[in-house]
């Protein structure tokens, strides 16, 4: 069990549950953090790192078992909500369930391993702003997880919860992800960050000291009209490097094994585009193992250099940063609290993030804001995260 944060949050959920279920059945609350990736662009995909830290925000439950075999669903956050027979749920969700897609496939899928297909009633709620980029999703499928082998007593490991809500969102509601925001929501650790070694999976706590470091979020507010497009292409992109590397240098099973020597090999068989799509890819695993050495050593300069260095190589080689990304990253490594910058996310807008000394955040976003305001004539948003726990059913609530 983890220690309840002290937030009204909880307060409107106990209310919102008894209002929707009554008191016959006292539920058990329960929570999911969401995550910011550090380093590790586009790297998911390539078989490669990535370093996410689970924030201080997520997604909390109340929940109970129902012998009726009836799904009920209500969220603090939206509209809808969802009552719906067992036996109704297949393979896949159904547009008129929406944002309860995610929870109802992680039943699906948890019933599907255990046998166990006991109905639930549960009220969800949040301070992860949905499409936020902090994977609100996945927390909402990591905490389902938790909740159903909690209530049901099944014990089963972190991983497997983390494959389990992977396999609600790629299989059950048909989007396409990487393995990271589930495993790092569901092995997140109070004071680490986790260092997610994809190809495996495998992974790593690498300590992290709440009180040496935050992470301001810088909202451009620009749309990221070209992400999905431009991502696919990224994606063939270092699909067709990596079968020429296969060819011209070693045959390995992932983009991101390979070396800066491996990319001369196969030079002359690569133009000039996908030869930088590869460095990159290259590249950002060698700054993930340095930002890792950096955090186990407490150089929190050593990994915001990391950070700056990325967003260059996402700029610069990857072609997925704009000028509203490349203006606010500059404007914050322009602080001297500042340790380094570098956009976040699929790129095209959106967000970067920010390494920011204790206490300095609010001098910082106004340095960002003046700048940025004179540059493109409105101001950002920012929102601040700290290191935050792991997920699991919150003490002494229900």
């Amino acid at each position: 069990m983890i220690d309840p944060p002290r937030s009204p949050l909880l307060d409107a959920l106990l209310q919102r549950y008894r209002l929707a279920f009554g008191t016959e059945r006292p539920p058990r609350c329960f929570f999911a953090p969401g995550r910011i990736n550090l380093v590790g662009a586009h790297l998911d995909y390539n078989g490669g790192d990535v370093l996410p830290m689970a924030v201080d925000r997520g997604l909390y439950a109340a929940a109970a078992l129902r012998d009726d075999g009836r799904i009920l669903l209500h969220s603090l956050d939206q509209d809808l909500v969802v009552e719906v027979d067992a036996a109704a749920i297949q393979s896949r969700t159904r547009p008129e369930w929406g944002w309860a897609g995610y929870p109802l496939g992680v039943w699906h899928g948890f019933a599907q391993r255990t046998g166990k297909a006991l109905g639930l009633q549960m009220v969800v709620g949040g301070d992860l702003p949905i499409a936020s980029g902090l994977s609100s999703s996945a927390a909402i499928e990591v905490v389902t997880a938790i909740a159903l082998d909690a209530l049901h007593g099944t014990q089963i490991d972190r991983q497997q919860l983390a494959l389990l809500a992977h396999r609600a969102e790629t299989g059950f509601v048909g989007l396409r992800c990487g393995i990271m925001d589930q495993f790092a929501s569901a092995l997140a650790r109070p004071g680490h960050v986790l260092w997610l070694h994809c190809a495996g999976p495998r992974w790593e706590h690498v300590p992290f000291d709440p009180a040496a470091c935050e992470v301001l979020v810088m909202d451009t507010l620009k749309p990221r009209a070209l992400a999905k497009t431009g991502f696919n292409e990224r994606v063939a992109q270092c699909a067709t490097a990596h079968e020429l590397l296969r060819v011209h240098a070693r045959d390995l099973p992932h983009l991101a094994q390979y070396t800066l020597a491996d990319l001369e090999l196969a030079r002359e068989a690569m133009d000039e585009v996908l030869l930088r799509r590869a460095r990159h890819v290259v590249t950002e695993m060698e700054r993930i193992r340095a930002g890792a050495a950096a955090l186990r050593a407490g150089d929190y300069a050593g990994l915001g250099a990391q950070l700056s260095a990325s967003h260059r190589s996402t700029a610069v080689d990857y072609e997925v940063s704009c000028a509203e990304l490349d203006a606010i990253t500059a404007a914050a490594c322009a602080h001297p609290a500042v340790f380094g910058a570098r956009l976040t996310g699929a790129g095209f807008g959106g967000c970067a993030i920010a390494l920011v000394r204790p206490g300095a955040s609010s001098s910082v976003a106004r340095l960002v804001a003046e700048r940025y305001s004179g540059q493109f004539g409105a101001p950002p948003a920012f929102d601040l995260l700290r290191v935050g726990t792991g997920p699991g059913e919150l003490r002494g609530i229900g």
